[in-house]
């Protein structure tokens, strides 16, 4: 009985403390040009309205976003950095990614799974500039949606995952081939 018990927890805890991955809804130009020598290096800067960027989990929020696209950038092999305030063109062969977030909320995992659906939907809503790092001309815009739905309870994707979602989705712009 013991072992029968455990054969069907494991499985389920598992799945219990993975959650469901995050989907990304893009709007815009689908047609992003990253030419191959700009996706050696990517460079992110991230802004937001006042509104946005004075909220007290921003620090937190714009963390999990840098970690997202540094460990996205680092699997596809691409030199990542974080450019702090506007950043500019610097004359070099890469890819300024310019996040401005339009809105979000933000939901750690300790509070999905201690509050569970309690804690309402977490949600992302950015614009993604994607500028030649060289001469800053653009290579196209992005709008970028997730959300969550409370009601999945602890399976709900909560920001990290949301946003490990959107940097899968970029980096992958950047990388994918010239047609």
């Amino acid at each position: 009985m013991k072992k029968k018990a455990l054969s069907w927890m494991l499985p389920v805890a598992v799945i219990a403390l993975s959650g469901c991955a995050a989907n990304v809804v893009k709007s815009g130009n689908n047609d992003i040009r990253v030419p191959p020598e700009a996706a050696k290096k990517i460079v992110l800067s991230v802004s937001g309205a006042p509104t946005v960027t004075g909220s007290a989990d921003w620090a937190p929020f714009r963390g999990e976003l840098r970690n997202a696209f540094a460990n996205e950038a680092e699997a596809a092999g691409i030199a990542f950095t974080m450019g702090d305030g506007t950043v500019k063109p610097t004359g070099e062969a890469g890819t300024l990614l310019s996040v401005q977030v339009n809105d979000y909320r933000y939901l750690s995992t300790g509070a999905r799974y201690g509050l569970g659906i309690m804690t309402g939907n977490a949600f992302v809503n950015a614009n993604v500039r994607y500028l030649d790092l060289k001469t800053g001309r653009s290579f196209g815009e992005q709008t970028v949606n997730t959300s969550s739905t409370a009601w999945q309870g602890v399976f709900s994707a909560m920001t990290d995952k949301q946003l490990q979602a959107i940097a899968h989705d970029v980096v992958g712009e950047i990388r994918k081939p010239q047609r």
